[in-house]
């Protein structure tokens, strides 16, 4: 099992990018050194891509990590006034991700909420026109109802890593404790793809993301 992507098809992908910053690649390399899980770079650049086209100025991130998917939506984001929620449960990536905002220069207009999103994301009251996913998988289905609550009406909500590394496709789980990561991943899909406000897509990037936008009524 792996990225559901080909190899061949993600690195040309990634030769075709943009170049990158130095804080973005010293990033990356954290990440790799430390095994922290992070976006890789083509999903980082949809997420740009996708705040940029809808001119989203008010953000919500579920699950920090170092900070990296959070710098790529300000790139979108913070030129046009906008600010960034973002929440982390584990304590010295929240730090790490602090002094990376800081280093970006843009510390002032990403307020990082430390702590559990399963209480934080009940406490908020939005709403938001971009929602980021990207926490623990198996809480992804539970988050839903609550997400679409905080998404104002054409907004966007994007769920990384759906595949959980092609386990979600194949059924073959490489750890037991895996098992029910999948199943709600796989519960999250369904849910998501039938909910009565949201049209969703899926798209085969990194390993897996859903994109969502938020309907008065679905398209029959």
């Amino acid at each position: 099992m792996g990225f559901v992507v080909q190899d061949k098809v993600r690195d040309y992908i990634r030769t075709i990018l943009p170049e990158r910053e130095e804080l973005f690649l010293n990033m990356e390399q954290e990440a790799r050194e430390k095994m922290v899980p992070i976006v890789e770079p083509e999903v980082g650049h949809l997420l740009y891509w996708l705040a940029m086209t809808k001119g989203s100025v008010r953000v919500l991130e579920v699950g920090t990590a170092i900070g990296y998917s959070t710098l790529w939506l300000s790139k979108a984001v913070l030129p046009r006034g906008g600010r960034i929620t973002t929440m982390e449960i584990n304590g010295p990536r929240a730090e790490a991700a602090k002094k990376n905002f800081k280093k970006a220069g843009v510390h002032e207009q990403i307020e990082l909420i430390f702590g559990d999103a399963r209480e934080l994301l009940y406490q908020l009251t939005g709403p938001y026109d971009f929602i980021f996913l990207d926490a623990a998988k198996g809480k992804y289905v539970e988050f839903l109802d609550k997400c679409v609550d905080l998404l104002e009406p054409g907004g966007v909500l994007v769920a990384e890593d759906v595949f959980m590394r092609g386990m979600v496709i194949s059924g073959d789980i490489d750890k037991r404790r895996n098992k029910t990561a999948v199943a709600r991943l796989r519960s999250y899909l369904k849910a998501v793809t039938e909910h009565p406000l949201l049209e969703t897509v899926l798209i085969p990037l990194g390993d897996g993301v859903s994109v969502s936008t938020k309907c008065n009524l679905r398209f029959k």
